[in-house]
């Protein structure tokens, strides 16, 4: 088995020009949430500050099991998936953390007929149906909530899986999956339970640990878009990282301003633009653009003075990017950071280090926290 790495939201210059899950929901009792100051939540620095460490909980974790991937978030919400064999498709299990949680899988691929009302999910001649969602105009997806123990054990053991709509059918591999849900039991606490995914027991579900609650989040009060300056003072122009974005995109000129409090501005700089990726870097000032600083954003991985196809929300205080591995954005890295005052925390992320035609609502979770 080995460590994936996770693909960074900020990406250089020349990297945006050449290339240019469902998060798990919380379904059981949770400890009680940290205040905003134990929260371990990665956060944002302007210069000169650095980012809070994480203190409790979890660190998120991607591992590869031969061909199937396994994912934990920071409160220990996990996904595993194996790809189809054309790499147009995928089958996925979510499982949130806590004695209650049922796993949930999805499955979903590019190579049926458009139009296609159903998706069955057979494994070793055995149909498993489900809901179907239609997630984009292109993606038909099967949806299969609290999903059988029979179901579960066919993934974790079957030889051959195929997803089927009519006479058109995929085949999806289980290589790897029965390793990739055992480190997910291991994972939350369920080894040897009545709640383990593959490696079942005796002892009872209320053994298995307690979800813990996400960290909280203290967000700044909103704040009226008003006198806002027509231009950009010299401070916050002549900073290192604006006058490269300046010289690396010729439309750094189309910066925006927003108001974060009655003396902090948010300046937001286009810094480099390819085919499908748009980077920007943000700056904090006060009115008169003094105290200007680079605003770094943290992920799970390593924090980035540039986001990818990014934008703020002065109605809800959140910066949200959305980096493409490639244009059909259907692999990648999707966060949003939340504005407390002093700087941008962490609040959600979500990544796909493979290109599998998922959509990206369902991605794995990687990080999550709540206001």
């Amino acid at each position: 088995m080995t460590s994936k790495p996770i693909l960074l939201i900020g990406t250089a210059a020349a990297v945006l020009l050449a290339g240019c899950n469902q998060a798990p929901t919380e379904n059981t009792p949770a400890t009680e949430a940290p205040s905003a100051s134990e929260a371990a939540a990665p956060v944002s620095a302007t210069a000169g500050d650095e980012a809070a460490p994480q203190t409790t909980g979890f660190a998120s974790e991607t591992k590869t099991f031969r061909e199937w991937t396994a994912v934990c978030d920071n409160v220990n919400n996990c996904a595993a998936y194996g790809p189809a064999n054309n790499g147009n498709g995928y089958v996925m299990v979510q499982l949130s953390a806590g004695p209650a949680a049922r796993p949930h899988v999805l499955a979903g691929t590019w190579d049926l007929p458009a139009g296609s009302s159903r998706l069955l999910l057979n494994i070793d001649g055995l149909n498993y149906a489900g809901k179907m969602e239609q997630v984009d105009s292109e993606t038909p997806m099967l949806s299969i909530e609290a999903a059988s123990d029979q179901l579960i054990r066919a993934i974790a053991n079957g030889r051959a899986m195929t997803l089927a709509a009519g006479d058109e059918k995929t085949q999806v591999t289980l290589t790897g999956a029965a390793a990739a849900l055992l480190w997910i039991d291991e994972r939350q606490g369920r080894l040897g339970s009545t709640t383990a995914l593959v490696r079942k027991g005796d002892r009872a579900a209320s053994t298995v640990p307690a979800a813990l609650a996400r960290p909280r989040i203290q967000a700044a009060a909103a704040i009226a878009q008003s006198n806002l300056p027509s231009r950009m003072p010299a401070a916050v122009a002549n900073l290192q990282a604006v006058r490269e974005c300046a010289e690396n995109d010729n439309t750094s000129d189309r910066w925006e301003v927003h108001r974060l409090g009655s003396d902090t501005l948010l300046w937001s700089v286009p810094c480099g633009a390819g085919a499908y990726n748009f980077s920007r870097s943000y700056v904090t000032s006060a009115n008169d653009g003094s105290n200007a600083r680079l605003v770094n954003f943290a992920t799970t991985g390593e924090t980035s003075t540039q986001l990818v196809n990014s934008e703020y929300d002065p109605r809800s205080r959140t910066v949200t990017a959305f980096s493409k591995a490639r244009g059909i954005g259907d692999c990648g890295q999707a966060a949003e950071w939340v504005w407390t005052g002093r700087n941008f925390s962490l609040l959600s992320e979500l990544t796909m280090t493979d290109c599998l035609g998922m959509y990206f609502a369902h991605w794995p979770s990687t990080y999550s926290a709540t206001l």
